[in-house]
Order: C-alpha cells, then sequence, then structure tokens
C-alpha cells in the first residue's frame, strides 16, 4: 500500500527518569524507522518516529512481566 503513512511510537516502561525514557523510546522508534527504510525499501517519507516514554502502558509496571510487555514499539497508520 503505497499510500499509506504510519506513525512509529516507541515505549518505556517506568524504570528511570521521564528524559531518560523519552531518549530511550525515540532511539527504539527511530531504530524500526532506520530499519524499515534501509532493509526493507519503505520511502522515509512514509514514515514519522516519535518516543513517548512510559506515557501510554498497556500493562502494569508493578512486576516485570508488565514492564516488558511495556518495552514496545507500535506501528500506527495516519
Amino acid at each position: 500500500q503505497p499510500a499509506l503513512k504510519l506513525r512509529i511510537v516507541g515505549h518505556t516502561d517506568t524504570q528511570g527518569a521521564l528524559e531518560y525514557n523519552l531518549k530511550l523510546s525515540q532511539a527504539r522508534a527511530d531504530a524500526v524507522r532506520s530499519a524499515l527504510v534501509q532493509t526493507h525499501g519503505i520511502a522515509a517519507s512514509r514514515l514519522t518516529a516519535h518516543g513517548v516514554a512510559f506515557l501510554a502502558p498497556v500493562a502494569s509496571n508493578a512486576e516485570e512481566t508488565g514492564r516488558a510487555q511495556n518495552r514496545r514499539v507500535e506501528l500506527l497508520p495516519f
């Protein structure tokens, strides 16, 4: 689908300070964007990368199982 544009959103768990996790989540999103462009040939203009740290958890950060679920990257159409 050549017209599809994606937002790549990086997430972290709550371990560490917000500033650190914002940088980490941005780095995750940037790495996925880079792989999609370089390895899979997707046009860079179709992809944007954003890091949101631990601001949108999908599980509790109280235990490692939940923290592992929160360390993720999502691809969202826009």
